[in-house]
């Protein structure tokens, strides 16, 4: 059964929202490598932000594939919400640098997995609607996102040891 217009131009819209996101990660991930003083954790980010750009340019393909118009603007890429205390807290945690980098690391962590998620449903989506090579473009990008994940996961001790670092016990 062919693909409806409802379904079409609603597919559009989420791989719209996709590209506005990666969009938005190109400057985000660019910003973070020069806030980075870790030399490999700074390639990394590089190294991300040009699969990040391969990402935005794969959705923009799909769109354009679908005769779609593809979207120009940005998505908001910002620390998760805090509200009221919690974000005068939050405010006073960002004012030490290993602390700054630290929620950083984690407001990271976060969004990978989200794009993990968004990719995993743009795949489904893609393979309900009978786009297959979509969706096998989308796999491919959702082991980037998730290998990006991982490596922040396996450096997030470094992040907590030097905001925290050991204190010497006591004899």
């Amino acid at each position: 059964m062919p693909v409806s217009s409802s379904e079409h131009d609603r597919y559009i819209l989420h791989l719209n929202h996709a590209l506005a996101m990666e969009s938005a990660l190109v400057d985000h991930l660019e910003k973070r490598a020069a806030a980075v003083p870790k030399p490999d954790v700074r390639q990394q980010l590089l190294r991300h932000r040009d699969e990040t750009i391969q990402h935005r340019e794969a959705v923009r393909d799909c769109i354009l594939s679908l005769a779609g118009e593809a979207t120009s603007t940005k998505a908001s890429v910002q620390a998760p919400i805090t509200p009221g205390v919690l974000g005068k807290v939050m405010t006073a945690l960002e004012s030490e640098k290993e602390d700054k980098l630290l929620m950083d690391a984690l407001a990271d962590f976060a969004v990978e997995n989200y794009e993990d998620a968004v990719y995993a449903g743009l795949s489904l989506i893609a393979r309900n609607l009978g786009y297959p090579h979509h969706a096998t473009r989308f796999e491919e990008i959702r082991k980037q996102e998730r290998a990006m994940a991982d490596f922040i996961s396996s450096h997030q001790p470094d992040a907590v040891r030097d905001a925290f670092p050991p204190i010497a016990q006591a004899a």
